[in-house]
């Protein structure tokens, strides 16, 4: 009877190993998931401080691009005065006549190749008749 309850003993012992040994497992593969879902995020987290730097990098780039050309225009309006002096006298002329003149080439064109070609015929003609 003893051995039968020593056997018994042992099995339900062998049984807890074993469940202890299940739990032991799921809370290391948990661990383990855990650690990688916070690598992740960090990853995530360096990512998007990395990309907000670039931008902002980027933003100072332009602001200091835009200041740049705006000095470089208070430069230009500096010797714009006399541009605009000019310009002023210019449009307050009067104008008494303004002619436009437009080409239409293929029209040119179509008379110049009839010119060609019936000069081509008289010659030819010409050669013919003295010949």
């Amino acid at each position: 009877m003893q051995a039968k309850t020593a056997q018994a003993d042992r099995k339900a012992a062998a049984e807890k190993k074993a469940l202890a040994d299940k739990k032991a497992a799921a809370d290391k593969k948990a661990a383990a998931d855990k650690k990688a879902l916070a690598d992740k995020k960090a990853a995530a987290d360096k990512k998007a401080a990395a990309d907000k730097k670039a931008l902002a990098d980027k933003k100072a780039a332009a602001d200091k691009k835009a200041a740049a050309e705006k000095k470089a225009q208070t430069r230009k309006k500096v010797n714009s005065p006399t541009q605009i002096n000019s310009q002023q006298k210019r449009d307050s002329r009067t104008e008494l006549l303004t002619v436009s003149v437009s080409v239409n080439t293929g029209k040119i064109v179509s008379i110049a190749s009839i010119g060609i070609l019936a000069s081509a015929i008289l010659v030819s003609a010409m050669v013919f008749i003295a010949g």
